[in-house]
């Protein structure tokens, strides 16, 4: 049964949210066709100038730039389907109960491994941001990259953190509704 559905009649706040939470995962999922599509043009260009030794810049520094957001919003994607490595200990327990405490230590442990990349990623950010620090070939600024980073871990903890509220109202995980 759809979650949303699940809790629409009883909670329309809760319904709402996990709404939300739903278009800001559509919205990530777009960000990352972009950067998909960014980085295979960037190096299928790069090949061709290589190859004919035409006259224009070498574009595969987008191509490895567009890494970025596919790493850290991809990550964020991963967080809210539960794409992750801490799933498959989730899964392979069998009862219920072991299972929603094991969603429980999974999302804490996510909060604290987010929380401290995103206060790394930000100094990150702040600094390139600051100095204007640019890379050779394009003169792409450094910190567009570095700004999907912090991007990606105040995603990951949004979703994490209605991950341990569907944990702990007894609500089924956004990834087991989609199986």
């Amino acid at each position: 049964m759809d979650m949303i559905a699940n809790v629409r009649h009883s909670r329309p706040l809760v319904s709402k949210v996990f709404w939300l939470e739903r278009q800001v995962f559509e919205i990530e999922k777009w960000v990352c066709v972009v950067a998909l599509w960014v980085m295979l043009l960037a190096i299928i260009s790069s090949v061709l100038v290589r190859y004919f030794q035409l006259p224009f810049p070498n574009l595969s520094e987008w191509g490895v730039v567009a890494m970025a957001p596919l790493t850290f919003i991809g990550m964020a994607m991963c967080s809210y389907l539960g794409a992750h490595i801490a799933v498959d200990l989730v899964k392979s327990v069998g009862r219920p109960g072991v299972q929603r405490v094991a969603r429980f230590i999974t999302g804490l442990a996510t909060v604290v491994f987010a929380t401290v990349y995103l206060q790394v990623g930000w100094t990150f950010f702040r600094g390139t941001f600051e100095s204007g620090e640019r890379l050779i070939d394009m003169g792409t600024p450094v910190a567009l990259p570095l700004f999907f980073l912090p991007a990606g871990m105040v995603l990951v903890l949004f979703h994490t953190a209605l991950e341990i509220w569907r944990t702990i109202r007894d609500l089924e995980a956004v990834h087991q509704e989609q199986e």
